[in-house]
């Protein structure tokens, strides 16, 4: 049988990402900025903060940080 994938929380927490991590990718079309506010048996939410240095302009919405490869930004966790 074959192990079904981990989902992105469960990617999330082995990672050691938390509630409050910020993460940055850049697809290139510039970096975005994405700060954790909830982290689910299967799924994340998160606010996009900044996209290419300008705030973006949407709340909080689903996140599949498997779409992209995110960092997070050493030594910042909001609160």
């Amino acid at each position: 049988m074959t192990k079904a994938p981990m989902s992105d929380a469960e990617t999330c927490r082995r990672i050691g990402w938390t509630v409050g991590t910020r993460l940055v990718s850049d697809e290139g079309y510039g970096p975005t900025i994405i700060r954790l506010t909830a982290i689910g048996e299967e799924r994340i939410l998160a606010v996009c903060e900044s996209h290419n240095g300008k705030p973006c302009q949407h709340g909080e919405s689903s996140w599949w940080p498997a779409c992209r490869e995110w960092t997070a930004i050493a030594g910042v966790v909001a609160s």
